[in-house]
């Protein structure tokens, strides 16, 4: 690996790591929306250190894409769901060991779960 893929990787690491703490503050204070800030951080870190170690595919090796608007809004809608759901449930789970209650705790896990498996779906095609 050179030294420039390296940084991109350092760098993409602090990003994830901003990303992760601010989910975990924002979660305990119960603010959706920066928990969501967080989730965005976390996978433009993500990416980074994909590209850092794999590098960008060249746009000639890409394959086209038959997709029409429809499909490339409703594709968006459904990672902005996951995203979400899955924010609600890292809200849920800081008022749950906040409050040691059963019902914030399971209804967390399940939106935790819930946004996930709707945003795997919707990326890539598949659950799992």
């Amino acid at each position: 690996m050179t030294v420039r893929r390296s940084a991109w990787v350092a760098l993409g690491s602090l990003v994830v790591c901003a990303g992760l703490a601010l989910v975990g503050v924002a979660a305990f204070a119960g603010r959706l929306w920066r928990v969501v800030v967080g989730f965005v951080l976390f996978v433009v870190g993500y990416r980074t250190m994909q590209y850092g170690v794999h590098g960008w595919p060249s746009l000639r090796r890409l394959p086209r894409s038959r997709a029409s608007l429809a499909d490339h809004l409703t594709t968006a809608a459904g990672l902005g769901a996951s995203v979400i759901l899955a924010a609600y449930g890292f809200v849920l789970m800081g008022r749950a060991v906040e409050t040691g209650g059963a019902a914030p705790m399971l209804l967390s896990g399940v939106a935790v779960v819930a946004g996930y498996v709707v945003g795997h779906r919707v990326a890539n095609d598949e659950v799992l």
